[in-house]
């Protein structure tokens, strides 16, 4: 009579050996890919940690924050003269908003529980934008007037919204001002989107800077910013939070975030005025000459 192993019969023990010790193969495999991917994590949440810790505080978003938030760059003219013979004092004008009544009636009711009113115009929003810019630049050292006494100021010479001061003369809202340089605004996109788990925010704005000495454009900034939010569903409890997030991202809070932004970031972009002295400022029937 044959042995097992010669008949060709394969013994029990020899083959429950071999699936264990696949097993424990793959699990040795497993584990070693699971301590990389571990590893790299870490590594990476290091380096991104210094990085963060190891920078001083930005006005403006650097490459890595606009890749990452999907948020390309803007369009900027900065004359030589303004770095030359920058503007001492400067006023900042009445904005105007190319959002327009169709664009801004799907974010009525957004904008309508950020400012607490029941009904939003084009002219509430660009009024809006322009005391956030005007807090944004007033941390410059620049000297400005405030928009409700510009508004005082142009009014005694008939001179109310947008376009009656557009079609003035820059050389003109100079003197009547007594600045150096006026600013006019423009909001270009003030929309938020949603799609399932997807939202996005975006304030756009476009403003130009000009000299009242020669009328010259000095500085023009034309630029968005987008604020998007991604949720990932894997399962019905994931999809429930995720849905909150994305309706919860839509608040008014963050429309208010995103317009400082944009604000903050242009005024960002405004060279750096370090050879001012003090001045020395006087009322000139409410100016500052």
């Amino acid at each position: 009579m044959g042995s097992p192993m010669s008949s060709g019969v394969k013994s029990p023990g020899l083959g429950r050996e071999t699936m264990g010790i696949r097993r424990w193969t793959s699990n040795q495999l497993m584990w070693t890919r699971a301590k990389f991917l571990w590893s790299f994590l870490i590594r990476v949440s290091i380096i991104a940690t210094l990085l963060v810790m190891g920078c001083a505080p930005r006005k403006s978003k650097t490459l890595i924050d606009r890749v990452y938030e999907l948020d390309p760059f803007g369009r900027l003219f900065v004359h030589p003269d303004l770095q030359k013979a920058p503007p001492k004092t400067i006023a900042v004008l009445p904005f105007k908003s190319l959002v327009g009544e169709g664009r801004i009636e799907g974010s009525e009711q957004l904008l309508a529980m950020l400012w607490h009113k029941k009904k939003i115009s084009p002219v509430t929003l660009a009024s809006q934008m322009r005391i956030t810019f005007f807090g944004q630049l007033s941390q410059r050292r620049f000297r400005l007037i405030h928009p409700d006494e510009v508004d005082q100021m142009l009014a005694i010479h008939n001179i109310s919204g947008f376009d009656q001061v557009k079609a003035t003369s820059v050389l003109e809202l100079g003197k009547f001002l007594g600045v150096d340089a006026v600013i006019f605004g423009y909001v270009k996109n003030f929309d938020y989107y949603y799609g399932f788990l997807y939202t996005q925010l975006a304030v756009g704005l476009r403003l130009e800077m000009y000299s009242t000495k020669t009328g010259e454009l000095l500085w023009r900034f034309n630029d968005t910013r987008r604020d998007h939010t991604v949720r990932v569903a894997l399962d019905p409890i994931s999809l429930a939070v995720g849905l909150f997030q994305a309706a919860f991202s839509l608040r008014g809070i963050n429309m208010t975030r995103q317009m400082d932004e944009i604000c903050r970031e242009a005024v960002a972009t405004i060279p750096p005025v370090d050879s001012l002295k003090k001045l020395k400022i006087k009322t000139n029937h409410g100016g500052l000459t």
